[in-house]
């Protein structure tokens, strides 16, 4: 199936990826809001480090004391067939990819507020045509028993034309996640997958 992705794929060194994300690591969890605090994370940084390397590691910038940003590994890809022909490689409209994570959090009693983002790549098909792709995807947050804490529906929208059949996205949000008596925002995570329908894989 992989036979109709381009080189394109084949992007940039990671020394540009360290330029478009560095500073992520936000105050330590245990520090008290400051006024000051600009965040670090935006949509342009994430659209600026997928660009740059997509084939580096997927987790763009950790910051310490924050919860932990996963990407669940079916649900990182999706890809679209024509007519549910589902694994034909010839029958691909479209394919998607999340490439990179980032988070920062700053903490206030009881509670995280997260900053996080999301950045990756769309990729039209032997039967793709040209204009807005539109995916679905969902952000979880689970505590360290894995019960589900909070839920947030996503979409990812980009455009794309024929003679630039590769394009890329990025999507910040914010979570305010409750820290329980006895446990610290790193026992709970940040679970985000692409929603699989009927016809994708």
């Amino acid at each position: 199936m992989r036979d109709w992705l381009p080189a394109a794929f084949k992007l940039l060194s990671f020394s540009c990826l360290a330029a478009a994300v560095n500073g992520c690591a936000g105050p330590s969890i245990g520090a008290k809001p400051e006024s000051s605090y600009t965040p670090v994370i935006t949509e342009e940084s994430m659209l600026t480090a997928a660009r740059a390397n997509s084939d580096s590691p997927i987790e763009a910038a950790a910051s310490n004391g924050c919860p932990p940003v996963q990407v669940e590994g079916g649900q990182r890809y999706v890809t679209i067939y024509e007519g549910n022909r589902v694994g034909d490689g010839n029958s691909v409209v479209h394919r998607a990819e999340i490439t990179k994570t980032a988070r920062e959090c700053q903490a206030t009693m009881g509670l995280v507020q997260v900053k996080y983002g999301i950045a990756g790549r769309v990729l039209l098909g032997p039967k793709g045509k040209p204009g807005t792709v539109t995916l679905p995807a969902v952000m979880q947050v689970f505590d360290r028993a894995k019960n589900k804490v909070k839920t947030d529906q996503v979409t990812v929208s980009v455009t794309i034309t024929r003679e630039n059949p590769l394009s890329y996205f990025s999507i910040v949000r914010d979570v305010t996640i409750p820290v329980k008596d006895g446990t610290t925002a790193q026992d709970y995570t940040i679970s985000i997958a692409f929603e699989k329908k009927p016809g994708a894989a």
